[in-house]
């Protein structure tokens, strides 16, 4: 079994707690999915009829079952830190060995870029960017200071689809703790 370095089982601990783990009970399960999407649907005013919010809604029970494939070793439906954390382990020495990421987490960063991007313009600005981390938690002043440290020397201070994509690549493989795509998911400290 890999194993992460202290600092990637911070970063790895960080995105359990606060973005995938929506209701904050300590475990990843399908309803922690079903709430992003309620959150990105309001956000995105997407009715339950909407065409956009059943793509989005297949999209995420997709992620979810990749995600339990992976991860849910006891297959009790939950996916507990530990098991999060030895998928991950295995996932990131498998992307250090030349694999791709895999599908549910290229499906889970796509679905991301597009929940962001609510203009639908194929660019993240910061009031995008700012709207959906709040939405998810994080506190307004945090997701200000890492949108500055993301954003900066993209065109106009705007994160592309593929400046998105190599952030979250960079935030889940690098050990540089000043790389700028730990800030991604906001600050790891705050």
């Amino acid at each position: 079994m890999a194993s992460l370095t202290p600092f990637q089982k911070k970063k790895i601990t960080h995105i359990f707690q606060r973005l995938y783990d929506t209701n904050k009970d300590g475990v990843i399960e399908k309803c922690d999915f079903d709430e992003a999407l309620d959150k990105i649907s309001s956000l995105h005013h997407w009715s339950k009829d909407d065409a956009s919010f059943k793509e989005a809604k297949d999209t995420v029970g997709k992620i979810w079952a990749g995600l339990r494939e992976k991860a849910d070793k006891n297959k009790d439906g939950k996916i507990t830190l530990e098991e999060w954390e030895i998928m991950w382990a295995d996932c990131i020495k498998e992307v250090e060995g030349g694999k791709p990421f895999p599908a549910w987490q290229n499906q889970y960063m796509e679905f991301m870029f597009y929940a962001n991007d609510t203009s639908g313009d194929g660019f993240i600005d910061r009031e995008e960017y700012t709207t959906i981390y709040t939405l998810f938690g994080f506190s307004s002043e945090n997701v200000n200071v890492c949108f500055d440290k993301i954003s900066a020397g993209c065109a106009d201070e705007k994160l592309s689809k593929e400046n998105f994509e190599a952030l979250w690549r960079e935030y889940l493989t690098t050990n540089d703790e000043a790389a700028k795509g730990n800030f991604l998911f906001g600050n790891l400290d705050g």
